[in-house]
């Protein structure tokens, strides 16, 4: 398995590029060979030339941090573009990379360019080529003795199989660490990384830009010119995502392992029967320590849930979660729920089975974002607040609803046992927890008349 990925091609990149040049089994499909001995120097002066151009828009090819390659798209006009590739490191020949390389420049091409319209040549001799290129959808358009002409409408274009959906609001701090993690995940197949960025007031979009900049192949960045808040974030960085499948990882989580993609669609592409699967993380603090206490209690073997098991708490941690896109766009009352994770999940499970698997391949950061930095008092009541919005607009079994309102039940004994004795007026989140349960009650039927 490798992890492929393009970025922009600098003139250093000539000190190992110059070298392929000179190699007639590299020239044997790919145009003519120099008639000379190329060096370092000449190739440098060539990439800087190129790199001028306008109209051209050149990449390195990346296997596993490693350049082995270029692709490019040249004579870039009236929403055309011809297009180029060749691996020149021979150990990555055969491999598949050059089919996840070109997705990338081809979504680069469709998303950020805004382009219609691909076309390549290539030899009748270079099957291989032709059938990379075929499966990304690419159609012969004519064919000689010479040369195979190829095209393709980018609306064309297939979707990646699998979507990574990412909310970021003044994550700055994190965000870092959580790009790279999705970033160095080795698969078999295309994915993209959906991005909705609300407004922060850090330096979270200049980081997602930056990004974008270095990795142009992998990045759809839903940039609101105004803070919509998480509901209305969360519901349009849903509708943008477009893989099969999809995985979640919020700006100030990370994964801790580069096959944690592969190993869970592989899961769901052999068993049509389960909807979703989720994994084990580690609970780290703001700092990045790992915390020795558990947000729900974490099984040591893999293990199969239903949705019946899932109505009696939400025990899915969000960035360990892929699930099949089920369903086109996120239902409208979930705008009006408090926490957008367990519902989707929810309705996840109705549509199949879930499976766990105990190995822990994420880190979930406690003590950041809108969710985990409540009281836990308010957690309790925006808990029943959603499971009340869940009874009423889900169409459930009788014992998935059983199982929902008695989790309520206890989400009230839980409320009024962890009321403290003493009051803290000056500090409001002290207060908070010093509220008396008619108080906490009340909030919680106010929030429960105004939707329903």
């Amino acid at each position: 398995m490798y992890n492929v990925l393009i970025r922009p091609l600098v003139i250093q990149d000539a000190l190992t590029s110059y070298q392929w040049r000179n190699d007639n089994e590299v020239w044997k499909y790919t145009g003519s060979r120099p008639n000379i001995d190329i060096t370092a120097e000449i190739e440098s002066s060539w990439i800087e030339k190129v790199l001028q151009d306008i109209s051209s828009k050149r990449f390195a090819i990346l296997c596993n941090t490693q350049y082995i390659g270029n692709i490019q798209l040249t004579n870039i006009k009236e929403k055309t573009t011809e297009f180029h590739i060749f691996i020149g490191n021979k150990d990555f020949w055969g491999k598949g990379i050059s089919q996840l390389a070109t997705y990338q420049i081809l979504y680069y091409a469709k998303e950020i360019l805004k382009l219609d319209e691909v076309y390549l040549t290539v030899r009748p001799e270079n099957k291989a080529a032709v059938k990379s290129y075929q499966n990304n959808n690419f159609s012969i358009i004519q064919e000689t003795e010479e040369f195979i002409k190829m095209s393709l409408k980018l609306s064309e274009l297939s979707p990646p199989t699998l979507s990574i959906f990412v909310m970021v609001y003044n994550h700055g701090i994190y965000l870092k660490e959580c790009l790279d993690s999705l970033l160095m995940q080795k698969t078999a197949f295309n994915y993209d990384i959906v991005i909705g960025e609300d407004c922060s007031t850090d330096h979270s979009r200049e980081i997602l830009l930056n990004y974008q900049k270095l990795y142009p192949g992998k990045f759809k960045l839903l940039l609101h010119d105004k803070n919509i808040g998480a509901a209305n974030n969360q519901e349009q960085t849903y509708k943008n995502c477009t893989g099969k499948y999809i995985a979640v990882c919020e700006g100030d989580d990370y994964w801790t392992d580069p096959l944690k993609l592969q190993k869970q669609v592989d899961f769901l592409e052999g068993n049509n029967d389960y909807s979703m699967c989720f994994h084990n993380v580690e609970k780290i603090d703001i700092e990045g320590k790992i915390l020795d206490i558990p947000i729900t209690e974490s099984e040591t073997a893999e293990k199969t849930y239903t949705i019946e098991d899932l109505a009696e708490g939400n025990f899915i941690h969000t960035a360990s979660v892929i699930f099949r896109k089920n369903f086109e766009a996120l239902p409208p009352w979930i705008i009006s729920s408090p926490a957008g994770d367990y519902p989707i999940h929810m309705i996840n499970a109705s549509y199949g089975l879930i499976k766990y698997f105990p190995e822990k391949m994420g880190a979930y950061r406690i003590g950041q974002g809108i969710w985990s930095s409540q009281t836990k008092q308010i957690q309790y009541i925006n808990t029943i607040f959603v499971i009340k919005l869940m009874i009423a607009n889900l169409s459930l079994n009788e014992q998935v609803v059983k199982n929902l309102n008695e989790q309520i039940q206890r989400l009230i004994l839980y409320i009024r046992d962890t009321l403290p004795v003493s009051n803290y007026p000056q500090d409001p989140e002290k207060a908070a927890y010093s509220l008396s349960i008619k108080k906490l009650i009340t909030i919680l039927l106010k929030k429960i008349r105004y939707s329903f």
